[in-house]
C-alpha cells in the first residue's frame, strides 16, 4: 500500500504500513489498549494523586526537552516547601505546562474538534508572562501565528515562510479533523505531531505546544484519561532527546520511509508507556509495589514515626484505603478518644491524612504535598516509570 488520502484534499498523506510490518502490529496492540475496559479497584482519591504526580513528570519532561534545567528532584523539593509559585521562570514554565494539561483534560473528548482557537489557547497558556528569548521561553504575541520567519536550533529544517503559516495550519487542522477509519487514527496523531513541529506556527514555544496537542489528540481518539487511565506521552520523547530530534528529521524528508519510521518510533513508545503505566490500575500493585515501599522509605528517613507507620500501613491494606479516628483502637489499641484525635490531627497537619471529599471525618493517605512524595518518586524510578533524563543536570 502507498498512501491513504484524507477525504478532503490536502498535501498531507498517510502512508499506510505493510500489513505484516512491526508498525501494523503495534497499531493493533494499541487499538486493544484504546478499547480496554478500565475502572479497577484502585480508589479514585489514590488514583488521582498518582495521576497528579504523572502530570508533574509530563510537565517537567516537556520543559526539559526545550532546555529547562529544573530537575525532578528540585521540583519535588519545591512542592514540599510550597515554593512552586515563586518568580523563578523555570518553575513557571513547568507550571504552565501542567495548567495546559488540566485545560486539555477539562475541554477535550471524542467529539472535540481541534481548531485554530484551541491551538492558540494552549499556546497562550504555555507562554503566559514568560520573558522573551533569548532569556526566557515566552512569546512576543501569545496565541498569535508568527509574522516572522524562524529557525530551529540544531536542525537542518527551515520552517515555512511566515506568509504561508495560516494556510498550512488550516490544512493541518483539516487533516486532524477529517474522518478516517479507526486503524489510521494513531497514524494521524503521529503525523500531526511532526507536521506541527515542521510548521512551527508561533514565534516561540512550539515544542511544548506540539506535545500538548499530541496529548489532546490521544484523548480525542478515545484514550480514557477521564475515566481511569494515566497517559504520559512526553516520556516517549524525553527518554532520548537526540533520538526524538533525529526521528523528526527523518520525517522532515516527507517520504514514505522517513514518515513511517517516525510513526513507528512514536507508536512503539506509546505502546510501551501505556502498558507500563496501566499497571497502576491494579490495586495490589499500587499497595505492594508503590505505597508500602513508600511508607517503609518514610520510616527509614524518619519522615514518619513507628506509630504513624503502623497507622498508615493499616490504612493502605484496606480495600477502600480509608480510616477514621475510631479505627485506631483496633490498629494501635488506643481507646482514649483524646489520644486518637491528637494522632489524627498530627497526620493531618503533615498532609499525610487527607479527608475524603464529602466525608470530613474519613481520611485517606496523602502523598503528593509532603515528604512522602520523595519516596513515591524513588519507587517510581526503581520501577522504571521515570526517565533518568528528568534528574540529569545536563
Amino acid at each position: 500500500m502507498s498512501k491513504i488520502m484524507s477525504n478532503t484534499i490536502t498535501t498531507i498523506p498517510i502512508y499506510a504500513p505493510n500489513w505484516d510490518s512491526n508498525l501494523t502490529t503495534t497499531i493493533i496492540e494499541l487499538e486493544k489498549l484504546r478499547i480496554k475496559k478500565l475502572g479497577g479497584p484502585v480508589p479514585p482519591y489514590i488514583f488521582f494523586q498518582i495521576k497528579t504526580i504523572f502530570h508533574i513528570l509530563e510537565s517537567i519532561g516537556s520543559a526539559r526537552i526545550e532546555g529547562n534545567h529544573t530537575t525532578l528532584s528540585e521540583f519535588v523539593e519545591k512542592i514540599i516547601t510550597k515554593e512552586t509559585t515563586n518568580k523563578d521562570e523555570s518553575l513557571q514554565e513547568i507550571n504552565h505546562i501542567n495548567t495546559a494539561i488540566r485545560f486539555i483534560e477539562e475541554n477535550v473528548d471524542k467529539n472535540t474538534k481541534i481548531n485554530r482557537a484551541f491551538i492558540s489557547q494552549i499556546h497562550s497558556i504555555l507562554v503566559k508572562d514568560l520573558s522573551l528569548p533569548p532569556y526566557g521561553e515566552g512569546s512576543r504575541n501569545p496565541g498569535q501565528l508568527r509574522s516572522i520567519n524562524v529557525v530551529i536550533q540544531n536542525s537542518e529544517h527551515t520552517p515555512p515562510n511566515a506568509l504561508h503559516v495560516p494556510e498550512y495550519l488550516d490544512e493541518l487542522i483539516t487533516f486532524i479533523n477529517d474522518k478516517y477509519s479507526a486503524q489510521y487514527h494513531l497514524l494521524v496523531m503521529a503525523i500531526a505531531h511532526h507536521r506541527l513541529a515542521w510548521l512551527h506556527p508561533f514565534d516561540n514555544g512550539n515544542g511544548r505546544l506540539v506535545r500538548m496537542i499530541t496529548y489532546a489528540l490521544l484523548i480525542q481518539q478515545g484514550f480514557q484519561v477521564k475515566s481511569g487511565r494515566i497517559l504520559n506521552p512526553t516520556a516517549i520523547f524525553c527518554m532520548d532527546r537526540n533520538e526524538y530530534y533525529d526521528k523528526l528529521a527523518l520525517a522532515d524528508k516527507g517520504d514514505r520511509e522517513g514518515v513511517l519510521s517516525w510513526c513507528e518510533y512514536v507508536l512503539n513508545g506509546l505502546q510501551q508507556e501505556i502498558q507500563k503505566i496501566d499497571k497502576l490500575l491494579d490495586l495490589q500493585y499500587i499497595v505492594d509495589i508503590i505505597l508500602r515501599p513508600v511508607l517503609s522509605y518514610g520510616l527509614d528517613q524518619k519522615y514518619i514515626t513507628k506509630l504513624e507507620y503502623a497507622i498508615l500501613s493499616a490504612l493502605v491494606k484496606k480495600p477502600d484505603m480509608t480510616i477514621k479516628a475510631g479505627d485506631l483502637a483496633d490498629i494501635i489499641g488506643e481507646n482514649n478518644v483524646y489520644q486518637r484525635t491528637r494522632i489524627i490531627k498530627k497526620l493531618k497537619d503533615k498532609n499525610m491524612l487527607i479527608p475524603i471529599k464529602g466525608h470530613s471525618q474519613i481520611y485517606t493517605l496523602g502523598f503528593t504535598e509532603n515528604f512522602l512524595i520523595r519516596g513515591v518518586i524513588k519507587v517510581l524510578e526503581q520501577q522504571d516509570f521515570i526517565p533518568s533524563f528528568l534528574n540529569n543536570n545536563s
